[in-house]
């Protein structure tokens, strides 16, 4: 910046220098705003300016107001303060002295041609065509610290949102207090009790509707809510205590007070007013006395206002309404279904509970403002508790229609095809494998015995988890490995008692399982698996292995002796070992040689700790001549290996492969 400075500087006295007689002819004074024109190869005036127009006339002048070194010594000419080259910008001189700006006159390139260009610095500056824009005093604009956030206002906070929510309990409890004195007094006889609490309800509407005019919306807020309460609640009296209104206009006058509660809470876009409405709403059936109550009717209501209200929140994006929509109907069902005489409903009280998730998954399906946050936070929850439904109603009996597996099988398969479908079309549908893989999975936990339905949850939550990796879906990973964990945890401590039995047959599932599942998890692209799951679950796998076998060699060696049981299962350990070792000499894996050795070593730690105490002192010699014999030959075979003409192989560099 300062360089650029100075070569305008040495620019300007160079241009001071020439004067006519130096060149016998009248010098070329460049214009203004003009500078040097590149077709010229000089300095010259202005395009279109007549021959002999004085320097500094504006274009399509022949005279205009003198600008420049013309202007020069004009008391009637502006004067605008500029940098003096070479210093810095706060030491600026005005007629010598420092600190001040220069104010003589305007110099060349600060002249105002074709329209009048300002000086820089000033409002709406620009340098004019041809100028340098570098060689003016451009300051640095001022650092203009951000803003601190504004301390909390407590009294806000306290005075006008809690306090009235607060003291308008407090007037509540108070005026009932002096409603029950005046009552016991025998001023105010039942009729003009509720026609009293009407007139309060609408007073506290109007005046809610006063502070909400008056943008005091909290306490507005307050005073509407407390209104639909009062209204509600003489209602209330004069239908069950004082028995003045039967119970259909009771009904009536019931809906239209939480009508009127919606319909404020429209008018006013509040979701307050709103979840206030539909527990309201849902309490109805619990205020109108009833002879002879209907499961249909008590059912039926409770169902529609509760697909109303997930509408109207949904229409006017209400979150929390929604989901208190949702939520709030199973509380007045389990009380009515409990508290009421409905033993024998429960097909109404289950199609209730069918009507509103089957809801649910069309607004997921067709919704236009679906989100995927509500399809995770409205299915998944609301069909467990469709499933505590299920299993409270129809609980499993000997005789009749076993109504149990055939829901679940039903909504296995509508989930099922759903996530299909999203499939076929290109679309993501984590949300509805998940609830599939778990509806799967009670179905067989439901048909099948405590022997075969381990091996289920096995096949299950093995598919389900390739599935869940295939479609990098957290959700379904986490719902098919509850399904494993929970089949392989039933089969360890299954005890196989034959051969051929349904616990033989789920052990060999589970092994087969696991070594199929890190079969294909390797084969996987990079980043959807964790790179050890592989390796682990063949770990895990050489460990079942050795239950297993314990098991079965329990069962073939139960009519032998005690020493010989003992021999023959270290033996059979001490074998398996040793094919594991020539697997991994075979299939070049390192990893797992190492897994032979390990289990050597445990056979001989087995037998140390196990058998030794037990066992006679020729079993002991024979145990330890055998496991001693083997390990000598392993040794020696592996050394041989190493050291023979084949080089190892990257797998055996590496021995983290496997």
């Amino acid at each position: 910046m300062k360089q650029m400075e100075l070569e305008l500087t040495d620019l300007r006295q160079e241009r001071c220098d020439k004067s006519p007689s130096d060149a016998g002819q009248p010098a070329q004074v460049p214009p203004p705003n003009v500078g040097y024109r590149p077709e010229a190869g000089t300095y010259g005036t202005p395009p279109g300016a007549p021959p002999g127009a004085p320097y500094g006339a504006p274009h399509g002048s022949p005279t205009g107001t003198p600008q420049g070194y013309v202007a020069h010594g004009r008391p009637d000419m502006p004067t605008q303060p500029f940098t003096q080259p070479g210093m810095p910008r706060n030491e600026q001189r005005q007629n010598g002295i420092p600190g001040q700006p220069y104010q003589g006159q305007v110099p060349y390139g600060y002249g105002q041609a074709q329209g009048g260009i300002a000086p820089p610095n000033q409002p709406g500056v620009h340098p004019g065509p041809g100028m340098n824009p570098y060689a003016y005093n451009n300051m640095q604009r001022p650092h203009i610290p951000a803003q601190p956030k504004p301390p909390k206002d407590w009294e806000h906070l306290i005075a006008r949102v809690w306090l009235p929510r607060i003291f308008i309990v407090v007037l509540l409890l108070g005026v009932l207090w002096g409603f029950t004195a005046a009552v016991t007094a025998g001023y105010l006889t039942e009729p003009v009790r509720c026609l009293l609490g009407v007139v309060a309800a609408s007073v506290m509407y109007w005046l809610g509707e006063r502070q909400i005019r008056s943008q005091r919306e909290a306490l507005g807020q307050v005073l509407l809510g407390g209104a639909i309460g009062v209204l509600i609640l003489s209602v209330f009296a004069s239908h069950v205590l004082y028995d003045l209104i039967p119970s259909g206009l009771a009904f009536v006058l019931y809906i239209l007070s939480i009508a009127l509660c919606i319909f404020t809470a429209l008018r006013r876009h509040s979701q307050t007013l709103i979840i206030i409405a539909t527990v309201a709403g849902y309490l109805i059936p619990f205020l109108v006395h009833s002879a002879h109550p209907s499961a249909w009717v008590f059912t039926g209501y409770e169902t529609l206002f509760s697909l109303a209200m997930i509408f109207v929140a949904l229409k006017f994006d209400f979150r929390a309404a929604y989901y208190v929509a949702i939520g709030v109907l199973h509380l007045p069902l389990l009380i009515g279904c409990v508290a009421g005489d409905f033993r024998e409903s429960r097909h109404i009280f289950i199609t209730a509970i069918f009507m509103q998730h089957a809801a649910l998954m069309a607004y997921a399906l067709l919704g236009t403002k679906r989100r995927k946050l509500d399809e995770i936070l409205s299915l998944f929850p609301g069909f467990g508790i469709l499933v505590f439904w299920i299993y409270a109603l129809y609980p499993v009996t000997d005789i009749g229609i076993q109504w149990r597996p055939l829901m679940l099988i039903a909504w296995a398969l509508i989930y099922s095809l759903i996530a299909f479908i999203k499939h076929i079309r290109a679309e993501q549908a984590p949300v509805f494998v998940s609830i599939a893989t778990a509806a799967w999975f009670l179905w067989a936990l439901d048909i099948l015995n405590h022997s075969y339905s381990p091996a289920a949850a096995i096949i299950i939550g093995t598919a389900g988890l390739l599935l869940g990796f295939k479609i990098s879906s957290y959700m379904q990973q986490i719902t098919a490995t509850v399904a494993l964990v929970y089949g392989a945890s039933q089969t360890i401590i299954l005890a196989i008692h034959d051969i051929v039995s349904a616990e033989s047959l789920t052990w060999l599932i589970l092994l087969i399982s696991l070594v199929f599942l890190a079969y294909f998890i390797r084969r996987m692209p990079e980043g959807v698996s964790f790179h050890l799951l592989p390796d682990i679950l063949m770990w895990v796998d050489a460990l079942l292995v050795i239950i297993f076998l314990t098991q079965i060699t329990n069962v073939l060696t139960a009519d032998l002796t005690f020493d010989l049981r003992h021999l023959i299962l270290s033996a059979v350990w001490a074998a398996y070992a040793i094919v594991v070792i020539i697997s991994g000499v075979l299939f070049q894996k390192l990893m797992v040689r190492f897994a032979g050795l390990a289990l050597l070593f445990l056979t001989l730690v087995k037998v140390i700790i196990v058998d030794l105490p037990d066992v006679s002192v020729a079993i002991r010699a024979i145990l330890f001549i055998g496991l001693g014999a083997l390990g000598i030959l392993v040794s020696r075979f592996l050394y041989k290996r190493t050291n023979g003409p084949t080089a190892p192989t990257s797998s055996d560099e590496n021995p983290l492969e496997s």
